[in-house]
């Protein structure tokens, strides 16, 4: 059986980018940050290009095609017009389709642009220059100073961060992104370094309690943050740094640490798959919903609505009397949309209790008139003091339940997605193979409930 050691070392090795790849990724920087100095100057801008996020602090992971580039402006009444309103992002664009760089435009507070080049996802972000403990103007003038930060305290804990990247990405908590509600890039680094390496990360949270965790690591926070963890911005105390960070990814990550800790694995590091071939009768159902990615647009709006769907789908599936057990969601390759829901029965008897009002309310009378002569009623009948009637079940099929509400559900592209789409109940996994091929995997393991890393 290896040993801890044994298991953090060849973790490491998988975690650090070769020679080659270094080299591939900040000649591609260099590239990029040198065109868009001459772009700037044709525009007759006043800029500083500089490289962020983690190819900047040197913790991003092999395989990653993601560079962060930020366009810094002064901050002044031109410069903040000009980034909030995407003009400034507009005339990059038109300077880039000239020299035949494709882009796509996206949005989080203001307009950004992704750039295509040399295989890598290049984000173009402006924001204004802000010193340390001045109020940002918009969400992106934070990370330059988060930047100079990192550079100037993690030396050393490069790998360590690597490692604890890593291990979230294979256990799906990392991201502080809507699909995912982990732990962000520079919440792993920040964690990192007020714990003071990989190993101490996992014993810490090994040892948290929701909402009972805060970490500070320069000035205490400003205010009350209510949030399962509470990591202080060290650029900026009245920011929690984990603010993205769901119950069940913080629970997840507890967990994992905690069972790291007594039976280290490389599963913690590798992403865990099931065989198709697998057949199993299962104690309970899973109902199985998807439908086609709506193309052009971005991936937080999809699983926003996607998530606000689900919550009405739990919702509806629980009060027609069905007892949801677990909910997966899911967009596989940007290809479908993918809403799975355990349940203990996807189909209800014919007929259902239902209670009404104490004998001495004044809605007694109301509730007997309603149901004294309908014909497939039994009662009205008093049981602790209530009335009640045993009526015939208006919804006895859990996939007509689910339809029906989702007809209901307020215009969005994931709601006509889906309704487009199909629904389906598998009672085992050899039933898996009745669904494409991209989501069979990701079934078998929504089925199968435990965590691959759990051996």
């Amino acid at each position: 059986m290896p040993s801890v050691e044994d298991i953090i070392e060849e973790a490491l090795r998988i975690a650090t980018p070769s020679q080659d790849e270094v080299k591939v990724i900040n000649d591609t920087a260099a590239e990029v940050i040198s065109i868009l100095e001459g772009k700037v100057r044709e525009l007759g801008l006043e800029a500083e290009v500089t490289l962020q996020g983690s190819v900047a602090h040197g913790t991003w992971l092999p395989g990653d095609r993601d560079i962060d580039i930020f366009l810094i402006f002064p901050r002044n009444d031109k410069y903040i017009t000009l980034v909030k309103s995407g003009e400034l992002v507009r005339n990059l664009a038109s300077a880039f389709s000239e020299i035949g760089i494709s882009w796509v435009m996206n949005y989080a507070q203001h307009p950004y642009l992704t750039l295509m080049y040399n295989g890598f996802n290049i984000d173009v972000v402006p924001c204004i220059r802000i010193k340390l403990g001045e109020k940002p103007v918009t969400a992106a003038d934070r990370t330059p100073l988060h930047t100079l930060y990192l550079k100037s305290k993690l030396s050393g804990l490069e790998g360590d961060v690597r490692l604890l990247k890593l291990m979230m990405k294979s256990i799906n908590v990392y991201g502080a992104e809507v699909k995912v509600q982990g732990f962000s890039g520079y919440l792993t680094e920040l964690i990192t370094l007020a714990y003071g390496g990989f190993m101490n990360v996992l014993k810490a949270a090994s040892k948290w309690v929701p909402f009972k965790v805060k970490i500070t690591l320069e000035t205490p926070g400003q205010g009350n943050f209510n949030a399962p963890l509470v990591v202080i911005d060290p650029v900026d105390p009245s920011r929690n740094a984990a603010a993205a960070v769901s119950l069940d990814s913080m629970a997840t990550f507890i967990a994992a640490s905690k069972h790291f800790l007594r039976k280290p694995s490389m599963a913690f590091f590798t992403s865990g798959t099931q065989s198709p071939t697998a057949s199993l009768t299962l104690p309970t159902p899973t109902l199985v919903m998807y439908g086609e990615y709506p193309k052009g647009y971005v991936e937080d709006i999809v699983w926003g609505q996607l998530r606000r769907i689900a919550s009405t789908i739990w919702s509806t599936v629980s009060n027609s009397g069905f007892k949801p057990v677990d909910m997966g969601l899911y967009t596989p390759q940007d290809k479908y949309i993918v809403v799975m829901l355990t349940v203990e029965e996807p189909e209800l008897p014919e007929y259902e209790v239902h209670v009404g009002p104490p004998v001495w309310s004044s809605e007694a009378d109301v509730f007997i008139e309603k149901y004294i002569n309908v014909s497939n009623i039994v009662g009205p009948f008093i049981r602790d003091g209530r009335w009640f009637v045993i009526r015939p079940r208006r919804t006895r099929s859990i996939k007509d339940a689910v339809i029906k509400e989702l007809k209901t559900v307020r215009s969005s592209v994931v709601k006509d997605s889906l309704l487009k789409g199909k629904i389906m109940i598998l009672n085992n996994t050899a039933q898996v193979n009745e669904l494409p091929v991209e989501l069979r995997n990701i079934a078998l393991a929504f089925m199968s409930k435990k965590p691959h890393w759990l051996v």
